[in-house]
C-alpha cells in the first residue's frame, strides 16, 4: 500500500446523537417561528408561503395554526400535523383579536423552550409512529 503512505490515518468518532426531546424541542421552535411569519402575513392580507427548494417548483403554502371561528381566533400549537393537547382536554387557546395570535405564539414557544410541551408532543410523536 504503498500510494497510502503519504497519508496520516485516523479513527473517526462516531458523532453523539442529538437527544429526541431536544430534537423535537427544536422542531416545534422552529414551526412556530413560521408561524409567527405566517400571522405577520396574515395581518397584511397576504398568503405566506415556503420558497421551493428545487428550482423550478411552486413555492409551497403553509396552513396557518389559527383559524377565525366563534367571533374570535382558535390557535393551535402542532407538531407535524397533529394538534398538541394544551392541557387535559383542549387543543386550542382563543383569542379575541388576530392581533392576539402572536402572544399565544410567543408563549407556545416559551413552553417549548422550558419543556413544559415535551409529554404532549411525545404523545403525539407516539401516535405518529405507531
Amino acid at each position: 500500500m504503498k500510494s497510502l503512505e503519504k497519508f496520516t490515518f485516523k479513527t473517526l468518532a462516531k458523532p453523539a446523537q442529538v437527544d429526541p426531546i431536544v430534537r423535537r424541542r427544536e422542531k416545534i421552535i422552529a414551526a412556530i417561528e413560521v408561524q409567527k411569519l405566517v400571522l405577520a402575513a396574515a395581518l397584511k392580507g397576504e398568503t405566506f408561503a415556503v420558497k421551493a427548494k428545487v428550482e423550478g417548483k411552486a413555492d409551497k403554502a403553509v396552513r396557518a395554526w389559527f383559524v377565525a371561528q366563534d367571533g374570535g381566533h382558535y390557535v393551535q400549537c402542532r407538531y407535524g400535523a397533529r394538534p398538541l393537547l394544551l392541557n387535559a382536554t383542549n387543543n386550542a387557546a382563543f383569542v379575541n383579536k388576530l392581533e392576539e395570535v402572536a402572544a399565544v405564539l410567543t408563549a407556545f414557544a416559551a413552553a417549548a423552550k422550558a419543556g413544559e410541551l415535551d409529554k404532549a408532543i411525545a404523545a403525539v410523536a407516539e401516535k405518529k409512529t405507531a
